[in-house]
């Protein structure tokens, strides 16, 4: 099973310098950035449920990578942070578990 980490088109990101900031419309949300023999990604966006992070990794495209997936995990988040409801990926409802008579308690079966 392969996971895609391709942001929708209207993720952008910007290069400036060694720097590069992942932008949604004109709210920065990632920059990676070198810090000594590696490089630093700093999360930018303040928003409810959405928690500030700083991760270490070795190249650029790691850092690029890592703001991919924190983005798509979190992009129902992100989206309704920067005003772009039409981000917002539908719920899939889940099927329905099927229960086993082994999983109820020892009680229920006894009434039963």
């Amino acid at each position: 099973m392969t996971v895609s980490n391709k942001l929708p088109p209207d993720f952008r990101w910007q290069e400036d310098r060694d720097e590069f900031t992942l932008f949604l419309d004109s709210h920065p949300l990632v920059k990676v950035a070198p810090v000594g023999s590696g490089w630093r990604v700093d999360t930018l966006l303040e928003a409810p449920g959405i928690g500030l992070h700083q991760v270490a990794v070795r190249r650029a495209e790691y850092g690029r990578s890592w703001a991919a997936r924190w983005v798509l995990q979190r992009q129902r988040a992100i989206a309704a942070a920067c005003g772009r409801e039409d981000l917002i990926p539908p719920v899939v409802p889940a099927p329905p578990r099927r229960t086993y008579a082994w999983q109820a308690p020892s009680w229920a079966r006894a009434a039963g």
